[in-house]
């Protein structure tokens, strides 16, 4: 599929962010979110939600966030709120670099569908709280607040009928905990892609992650960026072999995730046991779609019986952790490893998770099982 590409310069953008206003749905003004090109047939604008971390600490953090609004009539009020994984910003979702072959943005939006990419607390334009606030738990109750928004019309002046938590990794993971442990209906998307993240993990894939990991303050990306302590970040040149499968991947691609990568802290990595925990798991009620990199190492290997060859594998491997209701389905990005969207093969995922939302918002709405389930 191809699609009119342009790429204007980042002072042109933010000319232009200056002529048409940023809008935010609070009183305090947040950087701009840097890179990312805004697909030209999208209406685009940053805004700012304040959010609090926990139900009884009033401290208020702004998570900043760029709302694409897709144009087809009968998508345009359906949204996907994306949330990238561990180290990593929007630009996951929105990668400047040949945005026709690698931005999800730019897909979705084509097809109709808008777009709300977020930097999670800890990354980004968003606010930083201390390090050991930050955890999948934290940063599910941030999700919490942010649906209900998004439905209300709250972000945007948009009220959205269907919501969709599109994760990565830590962000599936904080989508997974969110779905599976809220009980208010309006505060839990209504379907949920979840990218790179299955309840079996590859314990040495796990164990080289962290054998590569370091304190921020001391990365030079970071060094004199007054992060709080205890945020940590990738040591310079391992991502290629921590993310990706190598054979499939752009040298441009790997140099731009260096250049792009943000922070995380132990809690997020330690607390996504939570996440696949089968008391959460089971608790998810809406339809799932998992989609994972063939050659994930953190939690691929089919010599250990971790095999992500096909859809039937990863189904199962993982079905037996699910409900009914979250009628589950698999995708397999061939060649491909943790980061699926940074591959060169993206549109491959992007077309399947376009298709399977089209089938459940479209398609088949009438012929759903009691489960909420379309006919396989």
């Amino acid at each position: 599929m191809s699609y009119p590409h342009r790429t204007p310069s980042r002072t042109l953008r933010f000319a232009l962010a200056a002529i048409i206003g940023v809008a935010t749905v609070a009183t305090v003004q947040t950087p701009a979110m840097a890179d990312g090109t805004d697909p030209e047939w999208a209406t685009c604008a940053q805004y700012t939600v304040p959010v609090t971390l926990t139900a009884g600490d009033p401290t208020t953090y702004n998570v900043t966030g760029r709302l694409c609004l897709g144009s087809d009539h009968l998508r345009k009020t359906t949204v996907q709120l994306l949330v990238s994984g561990w180290s990593y910003d929007h630009n996951y979702w929105n990668v400047s670099y040949k945005p026709n072959t690698y931005s999800w943005v730019w897909v979705q939006t084509v097809k109709g569908y808008s777009t709300f990419s977020i930097d999670r607390l800890g990354v980004g334009a968003s606010g930083k709280p201390p390090a050991a606030q930050l955890n999948v738990q934290n940063q599910a109750y941030v999700i919490q607040q942010i649906v209900p928004k998004l439905r209300s019309g709250a972000i945007g002046g948009v009220a959205f009928t269907t919501v969709v938590g599109v994760g990565h990794s830590l962000g599936a993971g904080i989508l997974q905990y969110e779905a599976g442990t809220v009980t208010t209906a309006s505060a839990v998307p209504d379907y949920l892609i979840l990218q790179d993240f299955l309840t079996q993990t590859y314990a040495p894939g796990l164990a080289r992650l962290a054998a590569s990991l370091h304190p921020a303050s001391s990365d030079p990306a970071f060094a004199g960026a007054g992060l709080p302590s205890g945020y940590l970040t990738t040591q310079p040149g391992t991502r290629g072999a921590d993310f990706y499968h190598l054979p499939n991947v752009e040298s441009d691609i790997l140099s731009l995730d260096e250049a792009l990568k943000q922070t995380g802290t132990d809690g997020e990595r330690t607390s996504l046991a939570a996440a696949r925990d089968t008391a959460v798991t089971r608790g998810v009620r809406v339809p799932t779609l998992l989609a994972v990199g063939q050659y994930d190492n953190l939690a691929c290997d089919r010599a250990s019986g971790l095999s992500c060859d096909t859809p039937a594998a990863v189904l199962a491997r993982e079905s037996a952790n699910y409900s009914a209701r979250a009628c589950l389905s698999a995708f397999v990005q061939l060649n491909s490893g943790h980061d699926i969207n940074l591959h060169i093969n993206a549109l491959d995922n992007y077309n399947y998770a376009a298709t399977w939302l089209d089938n459940y918002t479209i398609n088949y709405v009438t012929r759903k099982d009691s489960n909420g389930c379309i006919p396989v």
